[in-house]
């Protein structure tokens, strides 16, 4: 007795199977550059899941349901390798498709010659049920590993950051780490820090937030080559730079904050260290871009530099000296908001009375008799060269130690 049509077309395509896997091998090394590179025991292992798959699909279609449970067991096993050694999740799905496209192509000139068009029809609906369940599985498999390997190649950049500034890892770990994350150690680095300011957000819309500028990084200068963390509500980029580069690298930040904060629809503000011939000195290029960060936080640019913002300097390396001077101007003024609203907009825009007081809405005189006040409460005279410097480095010191009242 014949076997039925279905039968036997299954039977042709299952024959052919070897065949068929070897030109899906070729034709994934064509057309998906990511698989010129495996290594040849790689591709063994690829050419045996691509087999596995083919014979899957057949099964299917003999008893005309989608795989099982069991049977996506070896493609999701596939899938996480595939996470492990990097190759792309839509280099995955299209090494899928195209398993799909030629069982179908393979089916249909089976069918042809056998010249049963509905079992064609059928075949096809039936290789689309599959694909579509075997590429969920895949990907899920695919992006819960990548996210596992992301979430620990993330602790392993923190405990890195944190072993130098903390000075926990000795010179040797710090060089054998660094390479093991991708640094170039023979390379200068730069430290730069990025921070939302004035952010409202909390929660999970704060680590979006976060997330979406941190993808940003890659536009800047050997982006990608940098290594990113985050510390807080800062993000951390060494970048690699070579000396004699500050300048373009600061013409690029300026761009690439002016871009985030549209973006962001907030104001971004980045902190540059000097640049580093050591990878053991990011200590020292991170409290640079610290102090940086706190200029450009407070200052009229969103990027600072260090080495420019001297008086942010001063201020940060004697924090108990900067306390003091605050308090000798705030102490007095803090039950005079007045006062102190027009000491800072006399510091920023003086000594014109008359522009100051268009900015306060009052008269110059009345700008007069306040800073005449001011003098009596902080014995400070801002109308001299000496006090307003005084007065100025005070108010300077109260914004970044964070005593300036709201």
């Amino acid at each position: 007795m014949a076997a039925p049509p279905r039968d036997q077309i299954l039977d042709e395509f299952d024959h052919g199977l070897s065949a068929l896997a070897d030109s899906l091998m070729e034709s994934f090394q064509a057309a998906i550059p990511i698989y010129q590179a495996m290594p040849e025991e790689t591709l063994r292992q690829v050419r045996g899941v691509v087999e596995d798959n083919l014979a899957c699909v057949s099964r299917c279609m003999r008893r005309g349901s989608d795989p099982s449970g069991d049977e996506l067991i070896p493609f999701r096993e596939s899938a996480t390798r595939r996470a492990h050694e990097g190759v792309a999740l839509p280099a995955v799905l299209e090494a899928y498709r195209m398993g799909a496209r030629m069982a179908w192509h393979d089916l249909r000139r089976i069918t042809e010659a056998h010249r049963q068009p509905m079992l064609g029809l059928e075949f096809a609906t039936g290789v689309m049920s599959y694909i579509d369940t075997v590429s969920a599985a895949v990907a899920a498999a695919y992006i819960s590993e990548f996210e596992s390997l992301a979430s620990d190649r993330e602790a392993a950049r923190r405990d890195f950051v944190d072993g130098i500034l903390d000075g926990s890892l000795a010179r040797e770990e710090v060089f054998d780490r660094g390479e093991a994350l991708g640094l170039d150690t023979k390379s200068s680095y730069v430290v730069c820090l990025l921070a939302l300011v004035d952010s409202s957000s909390e929660g999970e819309v704060s680590r979006e937030k976060q997330r979406r500028l941190r993808s940003m990084v890659t536009t800047l200068p050997h982006g990608h080559r940098s290594l990113v963390v985050n510390r807080g509500q800062e993000l951390m980029a060494v970048i690699p730079a070579a000396a004699g580069t500050e300048d373009l690298l600061t013409e690029r930040l300026h761009a690439f904050v002016e871009r985030a904060r549209e973006h962001m629809g907030e104001r971004v503000a980045a902190g540059l260290g000097g640049i580093h011939v050591d990878i053991t000195e990011l200590a020292s290029g991170y409290r640079e871009a610290g102090v940086a960060l706190a200029a450009a936080r407070g200052g009229v640019s969103d990027v600072a530099v260090y080495g420019n913002v001297v008086m942010e300097e001063l201020i940060l390396r004697e924090p108990a000296i900067a306390r003091r001077l605050s308090r000798s101007v705030i102490e007095p003024l803090r039950t005079h908001p007045f006062l102190l609203e027009t000491l800072q907009e006399y510091l920023r825009h003086g000594p014109a009375l008359p522009e100051v007081a268009s900015r306060l809405s009052v008269h110059p005189n009345t700008v007069a008799y306040r800073l005449a006040r001011i003098k009596e409460f902080t014995s400070h005279d801002p109308r001299t060269p000496y006090g307003m410097a005084q007065l100025a480095l005070a108010l300077r010191a109260a914004e970044l130690l964070g005593q300036l009242p709201d």
